[in-house]
């Protein structure tokens, strides 16, 4: 989603092909294919719901100050696996929409739980300047809209007793620059709930966060939309129940080449400037602010987290805008929580991210992993460009919680005892199925992830769960790492029975490392797909 309705630095003609879906940036004098005289109209939908809970239509119409046009009719049309249809009319009356930004959750009752997936078109029809016409699902010329596909989960998200998840890498509508947008905060947390999500981290970029909120191209000194930010999140987090937006940024730090890298700082109450990357200014991209600097400035209360560190920037992002990647050096820098190995892309995560995680471990850095989606507002189908003016793809990549963090608290749910179970990095990583560990010595003692263990054997108990949407439990495995010898190895591999929804052992474990870790995997199908859920080690010390 995204973008100003104005011109824009020719800077950003060399980046667009990076970005997202737009309709009205355009450089002077150049053809644009996906130009028009219109609003932005975009529909989304979460890409799954809990049992019993309505679908949450979201319908973001940008740019209408500009582009006014009258709302006539929102309709959502069901397909279900039976092959029956349904038409349910949302909007009951014409509205004028004139606003630079609207946005409304039209909520969808099923008259019964309908068997999964169920495939969903939004038709809306506008009349613009005279001209009656209806959209399905959005407006840009050179998409495909095909229906979303929605899992209506006959079974909650898969979990234990004191486990709570959430997406840890989301933008909101605060992101708000030359080249893209989110959805508003609020029908974020109503989509999540849908979804059965517990929490969210807001962060927004660090050169969004510090402009004016009508000009994009200039920092504001009062940092007006920072303090709207942060109170706009404050109020949400009063007036929902059970539900926790951790206010953060999504800063742009120089790395040990002094290269502009991302990283997440949640609950910080300072903001941290960063716009070597924001491209608002020619040949300004020198990083603000080091990631050393930025952890020593560090609140106590704060969560630092590498936002997909091992992700590497295009050639053009590299050349123009100074962007890098995380460094060794980076990774060991005090103070620093963990890494957003895993940010939506999975086949990047299991090629890049779970290697490096792996080698750092086994060099004994004690990083939590964590997980997100970097999602902008894109709740099921990710609209982005592709050549600049020409052409436009879509992809499900980075939709906003496809994959998801879950943390163990057994204090009461609130943002402060939030933190600082992240904190403490009881978490796991997952797509789909969960799955926790702990290890017990002869004495009774019990070790669980995170914890130190310092004997060389143990009983581990084993739980973990799936549910009808992601299928049943194929394979379980605890990989052993050796700090020594600086490898990782399958001490134990079990396969479930066929249909396993869940599962719960005992089994005993020999010769473990003097110096290293145990860590989880768990793994379950739902046809050809397979989904993964991964836990943080365990850590093993023996003198």
């Amino acid at each position: 989603m995204l973008i100003e309705n104005d011109f824009c630095p020719s800077f950003w003609l060399f980046i667009v092909p990076f970005l997202y879906a737009e309709i009205h940036y355009r450089i002077r004098g150049l053809f644009s294919r996906y130009d028009q005289k219109e609003p932005e109209i975009v529909a989304d939908v979460p890409h799954r719901i809990d049992p019993d809970q309505p679908l949450p239509v979201l319908l973001l119409i940008k740019d209408a100050d500009s582009y006014p046009i009258r709302l006539l009719k929102v309709q959502v049309v069901a397909h279900y696996k039976d092959r029956s249809r349904e038409l349910l009319n949302l909007q009951q009356e014409p509205e004028l929409v004139s606003a630079p930004f609207w946005s409304r959750i039209y909520p969808v009752h099923f008259p019964e739980p309908p068997a999964t997936p169920v495939q969903v078109e939004v038709h809306i029809t506008i009349d613009n300047n005279g001209q009656c016409k209806t959209i399905t699902n959005d407006n840009y010329k050179l998409t495909s809209h095909k229906p979303f596909t929605v899992c209506a989960d006959s079974h909650p998200l898969p979990r234990n007793d004191n486990w709570y998840f959430g997406d840890l890498h989301y933008h909101s509508n605060y992101s708000s620059d030359q080249v893209e947008y989110g959805a508003p905060l609020e029908d974020t947390v109503t989509i999540a709930r849908a979804m059965g999500l517990d929490f969210i981290a807001a962060t927004d970029h660090s050169y969004d966060l510090d402009d004016y909120f009508h000009d994009y191209l200039h920092n504001d000194p009062t940092l007006a939309k920072w303090h709207d930010y942060r109170a706009k999140i404050d109020a949400l987090n009063n007036t929902s129940a059970n539900f926790i937006i951790l206010p953060g940024e999504e800063l742009s730090a120089g790395n040990a080449a002094n290269r502009n890298v991302h990283f997440l700082l949640l609950n910080n109450s300072a903001f941290f400037p960063g716009s070597g990357d924001s491209a608002e200014i020619w040949f300004k991209t020198q990083p603000e602010i080091s990631i050393a600097g930025a952890l020593q400035r560090l609140e106590p209360d704060a969560l630092a987290i590498a936002a997909h560190p091992e992700d590497k920037p295009p050639f053009l992002q590299w050349l123009l805008i100074r962007r890098g990647k995380w460094q060794d050096k980076d990774y060991g820098q005090p103070g620093l929580h963990g890494v957003q190995m895993w940010n939506g892309r999975k086949r990047h995560f299991m090629r890049y991210g779970l290697r490096k995680w792996i080698s750092l471990l086994l060099h004994g850095q004690r990083l939590t992993l964590f997980a997100g989606n970097d999602a902008h507002g894109n709740f099921n189908r990710f609209r982005q460009l592709s050549t600049p003016f020409l052409t436009m793809r879509e992809h499900d990549d980075e939709i906003f919680a496809g994959t998801r963090t879950g943390v163990y608290m057994q204090e009461s749910f609130t943002p402060a005892n939030l933190i600082r179970a992240l904190q403490r990095g009881r978490v796991i990583v997952t797509d789909g199925p969960f799955a926790e560990f702990s290890l017990a010595a002869h004495n009774g003692e019990t070790a669980f992830p995170v914890d130190e263990y310092g004997c060389e054997y143990g009983t581990v108990h084993i739980t973990a769960k799936s549910s009808p949407g992601y299928g049943s439990l194929v394979k379980i495995f605890i990989m052993a790492g050796d700090c020594d010898t600086n490898k990782e190895t399958c001490l134990l591999s079990l396969q479930p029975e066929p249909g396993c929804m869940e599962l719960a052992i005992n089994n005993e474990l020999t010769g473990l490392p003097r110096r290293g870790y145990l860590r989880l995997t768990a793994i379950s199908q739902a046809g050809d797909q397979h989904y993964h859920c991964f836990t943080n080690p365990l850590y093993l010390v023996r003198d």
